[in-house]
C-alpha cells in the first residue's frame, strides 16, 4: 500500500478528498427534508461547513505517512517565503477585481448588459449589511484559502510538475479540485445559485493554471494565500452573481471569460512546460530545501525522501 501511494500521492489525495466530499455531502442531502435549506438544520449545517478542512487533513496525513515531519515542513514552508517584489502583492489583491471589471466592462461597452457598477450597495454607507457579512464570514474564508493553497496547490500541483510540464499538471489538479465542488453544485448548496455548472468548473481550472504560474514564479505561499482570500472575498464586494440578477448569469460568464483568456495568454506567453521565466517549482526542490536545514542544524533523524 506505501509503494503504491509513494508512486500515486496526487491520484490517492484526489480520489481520498473526492470520496470524502461525496460521502458528507450525500449524508448532508439525505438528512433535510424536501425544499429545505441547509441552514435550517444546525448539524447539517455545521457538518456541511466544515468539511471544507477535510482536504487539507488528507495532505498533511499523507505527507506525514510518505515523508514524516520534514514532509509537513515541505508542505507549509511556501508560507514562510513572503520575500517577493511588491507588484505580486499588487497583483494578489487586484486580480479577481480587474478581472471581473473586465468582463463586466466588455459586456456594457458591447451593449449586452448595463454597467451593474463597481460595488455592491450597502458595502460602505447604507445599512452596512454587505460588509458585515464580509466581516463574519473572514475568519472562514482565510480558513478555506489556506486549506486550497496548501491542499491543492502546494501539495498536488507541486507534486505532479516533478512528473510532468506545469499546463498539464495544472490542468490535471484544476480537474480534481473542480470535481471536489461537483456534489455541491448539484445539490445547489455552499456555491453561488445560477452559477452553471461547466462555467464554474472551467473557472476552477483557469484558476489553477494562474495560481500555478504564480508560484511558480514566485515560490510564495503567502501571495497565493492573499490571491485566494481576495479571490474569496470580491463576489461579496462585486454585483455580478446571478443571484444579484435574477439569476442571469451573464456576469459571472464574463468573468470566466476573462478567466479563461488569462490561462490562455500565460500559457502562450511563458510556456506550457514552465509556466514562469524559471524552472517550475516542484515538491522535490522544496523537500531538498527543508532536507538541507535539517542537515545544517545537525539533526540526524533519518527522514525519508520523495
Amino acid at each position: 500500500m506505501r509503494a503504491i501511494i509513494q508512486r500515486f500521492p496526487v491520484l490517492t489525495f484526489v480520489l481520498l478528498t473526492l470520496l470524502y466530499q461525496f460521502v458528507v455531502v450525500g449524508v448532508v442531502w439525505s438528512r433535510l427534508p424536501v425544499d429545505a435549506h441547509i441552514n435550517d438544520d444546525d448539524i447539517s449545517h455545521m457538518i456541511f461547513r466544515f468539511r471544507v478542512f477535510g482536504p487539507l487533513v488528507f495532505a498533511v496525513g499523507l505527507t506525514a505517512y510518505l515523508e514524516g515531519w520534514a514532509g509537513v515542513q515541505t508542505l507549509f514552508g511556501g508560507f514562510l517565503k513572503w520575500k517577493v517584489p511588491p507588484q505580486w502583492y499588487a497583483f494578489a489583491i487586484s486580480w479577481k477585481f480587474l478581472f471581473t471589471w473586465a468582463g463586466i466592462g466588455f459586456l456594457a461597452i458591447m451593449g449586452i448588459r448595463e454597467w451593474p457598477g463597481l460595488f455592491v450597495e450597502n458595502m460602505i454607507g447604507g445599512d452596512w449589511s454587505t460588509g458585515k457579512a464580509l466581516l463574519s464570514n473572514m475568519g472562514f474564508i482565510v480558513g478555506i484559502a489556506f486549506v486550497e493553497e496548501t491542499a491543492w496547490m502546494k501539495f498536488s500541483v507541486t507534486r505532479l510538475q516533478d512528473r510532468m510540464a506545469a499546463l498539464p499538471a495544472c490542468l490535471l489538479v484544476g480537474c480534481g479540485w473542480a470535481l471536489w465542488y461537483l456534489p455541491m453544485l448539484l445539490i445547489e448548496e455552499g456555491t453561488p445559485d445560477g452559477y452553471p455548472t461547466p462555467v464554474f468548473m472551467l473557472s476552477m481550472v483557469c484558476l489553477t493554471i494562474l495560481l500555478g504560474w504564480t508560484y511558480n514564479m514566485t515560490r510564495s505561499g503567502t501571495v497565493l494565500l492573499v490571491m485566494q482570500i481576495i479571490s474569496n472575498c470580491a463576489f461579496f464586494l462585486i454585483p455580478v452573481l446571478p443571484t444579484f440578477w435574477g439569476l442571469d448569469p451573464s456576469y459571472i460568464n464574463a468573468f470566466v471569460g476573462v478567466n479563461f483568456v488569462s490561462a490562455l495568454a500565460i500559457s502562450l506567453i511563458y510556456g506550457w512546460r514552465e509556466l514562469g521565466t524559471r524552472p517550475r517549482a516542484t515538491w522535490s526542490e522544496s523537500h531538498a530545501e527543508v532536507l538541507e536545514r535539517a542537515k545544517g542544524s545537525g539533526k540526524t533523524e533519518r527522514i525519508p525522501a520523495h
